[in-house]
């Protein structure tokens, strides 16, 4: 077991209930018990929600299903109607945001003089082929490839993937307070912005008021200070819109949970508030002519961050895995060009490869299967950027609301 990474260990899982010798325990933590092997492989194909674990006979503790070989046809089965819900949501929604993107492009096209730049500067247009992506070509792609994937393999072949499924399991069930403090903070925030935003034309007052507005500020000569330093701080932690606050929620629980977890919870703060300050300058220096607001500066460093500090410590994650965060990169590369009358690239490559930077200075090349531990060091920074950030959180609410 030393020589394994913590979540490849026999004793990873919780020890198995002993009112049944089968059983599964799905994603919300429900119990749902079998007589025998058969009857196991029974609920397993007919259980609507994804399952976590299981336990059989043949361990004391909780496994995940691709460990036993029993559930493998079943499990398959599983796959294909996955693969197939998947790609009919994707056929649906690339002929819902196909036709928006269409037709917002074409009218785009036909107000700006029939050039073909004005497809790039409609945000209309953008968010239409961004939802596009995201909603339709995205889970296209992706049940294509596991159709395939499943066309050229057997049942058998799921053992393959048990690393990948504890690595998974594992990370789901760790404690990950730091970030579920981060997000109460950012969702806090813009749930004030809802408030104080609610039917509001034009720039919102919150972004005015606490966003970073560059040469914004000149043309609202009633904003004081509208280009104070401060606003490297507050900009970050405001949100565009609702699908802005549900896309960095959403960032912030994945990277936050794998960076708290792998590196340890000081990295995650640090990494995070370094790289959307870094994210925020470079943007206003990159982009001086449009205002900047969101925490994707932070969320791309702790992407960088990852990625390298992944390379450089081979053994504690399985390479599927690996190979998930630089998918991630490549889809924030194709959502940045498609967004990008409205997405702000310039703090992404910031954040991003401040984030590989640090990643890089810190922490050394790694052969151990051990995670590294948090040194006093550590926790005293960590600690001092975690006071201010709840500070800086304050801060902004209280700019954002007292006017």
């Amino acid at each position: 077991p030393s020589g394994l990474p913590v979540w490849a260990r026999p004793d990873t899982f919780a020890l198995k209930p002993s009112i049944s010798e089968f059983g599964i325990l799905d994603t919300k933590g429900r119990e749902h018990h079998a007589k025998d092997a058969d009857e196991l492989a029974e609920k397993v194909g007919k259980i609507r929600t994804s399952i976590d674990l299981v336990w059989t006979p043949a361990d004391s503790n909780l496994v995940v299903p691709e460990a036993v070989p029993a559930l493998y046809p079943v499990l398959r089965q599983r796959r294909e109607k996955f693969v197939a819900d998947d790609a009919s949501d994707g056929i649906r929604m690339s002929v819902v945001f196909g036709a928006i993107t269409l037709w917002t492009g074409y009218k785009a096209w036909k107000e700006n003089g029939e050039h073909l730049l004005a497809l790039f500067s409609s945000q209309l247009t953008g968010l239409a082929a961004l939802l596009l992506f995201m909603f339709g070509l995205l889970p296209l792609y992706e049940s294509w490839k596991s159709r395939r994937r499943l066309a050229y393999s057997e049942a058998v072949d799921i053992a393959e993937e048990i690393p990948e499924a504890q690595f998974d399991a594992w990370l789901q069930r760790s404690k990950i307070p730091a970030t579920y403090i981060l997000l109460a903070g950012l969702i806090l925030i813009g749930l004030a912005q809802l408030f104080i935003d609610w039917a509001s034309a034009g720039v919102k007052p919150s972004i005015l008021r606490a966003g970073l507005l560059k040469l914004e500020a000149l043309n609202h000569p009633e904003i004081f200070n509208g280009a104070a330093w401060w606003r490297m701080v507050t900009a970050p932690l405001l949100h565009g819109n609702l699908l802005h606050l549900l896309m960095n929620a959403g960032g912030i629980l994945y990277l936050g949970r794998r960076t708290e977890t792998l590196a340890r919870w000081p990295h995650l703060l640090i990494v995070f508030a370094a790289t959307a300050w870094v994210g925020g300058v470079v943007s206003f220096y990159w982009i001086p002519d449009k205002i900047a607001v969101g925490a994707s500066g932070g969320l791309m460093g702790l992407l960088g961050f990852m990625l390298v500090f992944e390379k450089m410590h081979m053994h504690l994650v399985p390479k599927p895995a690996q190979r998930r965060l630089l998918a991630g990169l490549l889809v924030m590369v194709v959502m940045g060009f498609l967004g990008m009358s409205f997405i702000d690239n310039a703090a992404h490559a910031g954040g991003l490869l401040a984030g590989m930077a640090y990643a890089s200075i810190v922490f050394p090349q790694s052969v151990s299967f051990r995670r590294p531990e948090s040194i006093a060091k550590d926790k005293i920074v960590g600690g001092l950027i975690a006071a201010f950030l709840v500070i800086a959180m304050a801060f902004t609410i209280y700019q954002i609301t007292s006017q």
